[in-house]
């Protein structure tokens, strides 16, 4: 004889009964309290009855289940895996805000304060979180002119406190007076340009800044760097220079131009905790190469993805890698911070690889320099060719949308992740109305060369890199 169905729970786990194992059970249990056989077809009083009590009790069965795998990560979803994951000390990566550095410009000593707001074009708002001066002080780019030149006068250009004097004579124009002052100068990392009488002063990195002072000089603009926080949270990437409209009305801030992104990363995904919980082990370790993985990743901010390759060997391998050695090839997140992560994971006598050096200082005092890698960049160009349902309407898609369509699924792609075409039609089709057919090609390379049908192969030590201008969409009717 068969053995008998145990519903609930038991040594083999949990077994949910579902409706029609409920109604027959009804069914049965009324038959044997009468010792009769009732009518319980669904036109039946009782049929009805066993219906609108089977399916509460369905509810109730499932439920149940709900909550017996709501104890395991591999499981729970939502605030059950949270609590799931938290009995081994693992939480969901919140959403970071991006960061942008943007060159605000106006008059010397103009004040942006706190909370002031600026915009991209895609309508994205950013606010700074600290009181900032456009400051002469503090410029990486100024503009500088003479209203009239007098003989005789002492003109004085002062940079990062090298000084540069120049009596004006008779013969002298504006541009000469300018063009002998700058002249003097023999900086590195300043650049000089002077184009109808005004000289502009700009450091060679736009992050960087210089104090300047003048004297009979008129300085015309000042630019300063300030950074300005996403109000949106998560992996939001403006295009250098569209951030470029001042909310915040400030008397003296005349414009606002992003120079540099740092891109902050969406939350993380339950399938990504999962997959995170699933490596915990690997945190909780030191000497490993999976625990400098799983800790740079959980606990340095910003960073997106992290991996590790090792040469176990006492030679130099294929790829480069120093005997006995490792490379940590990390994307996102302040440097400092990933090599202290590194050193503190990291087994002592090894060595490291990679073109980014910073020093650590372990708890004796003793400096220790940690390398490691960012991610080598491969331009991927994408050409689509979409031809449309003829027996379909075509909906209000045009190519732009469909460029950022595809752009937008290109942010799920990390560090050593091949570029599977396949992926990109999936999504257009679910996306778009009226498709018949999709051809999507790709290639490499700064330039485009020959596209083909292939998947784009990526190193681990790669990542592929998008862009607006290099997907180009064609629609045939």
């Amino acid at each position: 004889m068969a053995d008998e169905v145990k519903y609930g729970l038991s040594p083999e786990g949990f077994k949910r009964k579902r409706l029609p194992e409920i109604i027959d059970s009804l069914v049965q249990r009324t038959n044997d309290r009468l010792g009769i056989s009732i009518q319980s077809g669904a036109n039946s009083i009782f049929g009805q009855l066993y219906g609108i009590i089977g399916y509460e009790l369905a509810d109730i069965w499932e439920q149940a289940e709900n909550v017996y795998y709501a104890m395991y990560p591999n499981t729970a979803t939502g605030t059950s895996l949270t609590n799931a994951a938290a009995l081994t000390a693992i939480t969901p990566i919140e959403a970071e805000q991006t960061e942008v550095i943007c060159m605000c410009t106006g008059t010397d000593q103009t004040l942006i304060p706190s909370n002031s707001q600026v915009q991209d074009r895609n309508n994205n708002t950013y606010t700074n979180n600290n009181d900032v001066y456009i400051d002469k002080n503090n410029a990486s780019k100024v503009e500088i002119t003479i209203d009239t030149i007098t003989t005789g006068t002492t003109y004085s250009l002062t940079i990062n406190g090298q000084t540069q004097d120049y009596i004006a004579k008779s013969e002298d124009d504006i541009s000469a007076v300018l063009t002998t002052l700058y002249s003097g100068f023999s900086f590195n990392d300043i650049n000089f340009d002077l184009t109808n009488n005004i000289l502009t002063i700009s450091a060679t990195n736009e992050e960087k800044t210089m104090k300047i002072s003048v004297n009979n000089l008129k300085i015309q603009s000042i630019a300063t760097p300030v950074s300005f926080y996403c109000n949106t949270y998560g992996a939001i990437n403006p295009e250098i220079g569209t951030v470029d409209t001042i909310n915040t009305a400030i008397n003296g801030w005349d414009s606002v131009s992003n120079i540099k992104n740092i891109v902050g990363r969406d939350a993380e995904t339950d399938t990504e905790l999962r997959q995170r919980w699933s490596q915990s082990v690997y945190a909780r370790a030191s000497n490993m190469i999976e625990a400098i993985q799983a800790n740079v990743y959980r606990r340095v901010d910003g960073v997106t993805s992290c991996l590790v390759t090792e040469n176990n060997t006492d030679t130099i391998d294929s790829d480069g890698l120093l005997p006995y050695s490792i490379k940590v090839i990390v994307e996102g997140g302040d440097e400092q911070e990933i090599a202290e992560t590194i050193y503190q994971y990291s087994c002592r006598g090894i060595d490291f690889n990679g073109e980014i050096e910073k020093s650590v200082r372990d708890s004796a005092g003793v400096t220790h320099v940690i390398k490691f890698a960012r991610p080598v960049a491969v331009k991927v160009w994408l050409k689509i060719e979409i031809t449309k349902d003829a027996e379909t309407e075509w909906g209000n898609n045009n190519i732009n949308e469909i460029r950022e369509l595809i752009l937008e699924q290109t942010n799920n792609i990390t560090v050593g992740q091949d570029v599977i075409l396949q992926k990109f039609i999936g999504t257009l089709y679910n996306n778009i109305q009226g498709i018949a057919f999709i051809s999507i090609t790709a290639c490499t390379g700064e330039v485009a060369g020959e596209y083909k049908q292939e998947n784009i192969i990526i190193k681990p030590t790669e990542k592929a890199s998008f862009d607006l201008s290099r997907i180009e969409v064609q629609i045939n009717d």
